[in-house]
């Protein structure tokens, strides 16, 4: 004779199963969201100018060339003449001097639409930049910019100071 079992099968375990399976995939799923959100990827330096040149430069006398001491952190050598040329470059003569610490860039700036029109590379001490070209197609029009000159440490990436000039970029 068979013995029957006196205990009810409800699925119960079955049930309770289930919904730990989906507790722990949820939690699992959570966890790996909120590392997605703090994750920071290391940071990537931006690259060095590649048409940089050795030596302090010889610009043209209407360029009006001169350097700017940056309350004594660094010192720099940039025209004072911004005409955009007839294939959209514009002649900056940017110069990181010799007796700097820091590698030099530049971005120049529309400030009303907030748009980044010119950005160099890093420069080394010793190196300077001619010309920058756009990073998108410009009109042939004067338009007030401001020239941002970043210092960064030679070791670290660290900001040493920024140094922002008001101009007008005029056409050709």
């Amino acid at each position: 004779m068979r013995k029957q079992s006196t205990r009810v099968k409800t699925g119960a375990a079955r049930r309770w199963a289930a919904l730990l399976t989906i507790a722990v995939l949820t939690a699992l799923i959570a966890a790996a969201a909120i590392l997605i959100y703090l994750y920071e990827p290391p940071y990537r330096p931006p690259p060095l100018e590649p048409g940089t040149l050795t030596g302090v430069p010889n610009p043209p006398a209407n360029m009006r060339y001169g350097e700017i001491d940056a309350m004594g952190k660094f010192t720099f050598g940039i025209a004072a003449t911004t005409y955009q040329q007839e294939d959209s470059s514009l002649a900056v003569y940017l110069t990181n001097n010799e007796s700097n610490a820091v590698y030099l860039m530049c971005e120049i700036i529309d400030p009303l639409k907030k748009q980044i029109l010119y950005r160099s590379g890093l420069l080394r001490p010793g190196e300077h930049v001619e010309r920058l070209y756009p990073l998108r197609p410009l009109k042939n029009e004067a338009v007030d910019i401001e020239i941002l000159v970043y210092a960064l440490d030679l070791e670290s990436y660290v900001s040493v100071g920024t140094v922002t000039l008001d101009n007008i970029l005029q056409p050709h």
